[in-house]
């Protein structure tokens, strides 16, 4: 005959059932930590080969900690023949369309953008999440198959959205807000984002580059200036 339940019985099961789902969740986590950490740094790596100019020291063995605008940045001091020759900041903007994005910024000594490397963000797919290609050099178009049969070319609208090789000193903003960046097409906020991340990772490379060069970068760059029309 089954026993009747009781409160004692129930309150033993349902310390029971807690118990051995917090000791599976806590397996779990043990074994996905090292995996996530790793996959972590892989990424941070990867994205330090693809934002800085030519190094042959790890900067993540030289790398510190800066308290920007209330958060903070991590930077990586990159070396050839032991000499400086950039520093790659990893930065973000709370701001953006999808909440939090994080990027990282590479900077030559004169504090111009070498590169960058969407490494988180949460925006709209297919708008802002264009962010990823958007503000780097304009590659070479592929020709369709249309214009490969008919023998003609269809030349791409002109955009100013490229930041590489340009100093953030005074702050880059999109053309809306009166700057000389070209927004993401329909995705003015996660553009707005990007570029809030670029200027924290500017201050905090500015803020720290007196450690070796004994002053702070006063390079500028001009872009010309194009309305955007983005609605994100």
């Amino acid at each position: 005959m089954a026993k009747p339940s009781t409160l004692k019985n129930l309150t033993v099961t349902l310390l029971v059932i807690t118990f051995l789902s917090a000791v599976g969740l806590g397996g779990m986590n043990m074994l996905t930590q090292e995996p996530i950490a790793k996959a972590k740094s892989e990424k941070i790596i990867a994205a330090l080969k693809e934002v800085l100019p030519d190094f042959d020291n790890d900067p993540t063995t030289e790398k510190t900690e800066e308290d920007v605008d209330g958060g903070k940045l991590v930077l990586y001091t990159a070396k050839k023949g032991n000499e400086w020759v950039g520093t790659a900041v990893e930065s973000f903007s709370p701001s953006g369309f999808g909440g939090r994005i994080s990027v990282m910024f590479g900077f030559d000594t004169e504090g111009k953008i070498t590169g960058y490397s969407v490494l988180e963000h949460s925006e709209t797919p297919g708008l802002g999440d264009h962010m990823v290609d958007w503000f780097k050099p304009p590659v070479a178009p592929v020709k369709s198959l249309t214009e490969k049969i008919f023998g003609f070319e269809i030349k791409p609208a002109e955009k100013n959205s490229n930041v590489y090789g340009v100093c953030p000193e005074g702050g880059l903003k999109v053309s809306k807000d009166g700057g000389t960046v070209d927004a993401i097409t329909a995705a003015t906020i996660s553009s707005r984002a990007f570029l809030d991340a670029a200027n924290r990772a500017y201050s905090g490379f500015k803020g720290n580059s007196g450690s070796y060069t004994g002053a702070t970068p006063a390079a500028t760059s001009e872009t010309n200036n194009e309305e955007s029309t983005s609605n994100e």
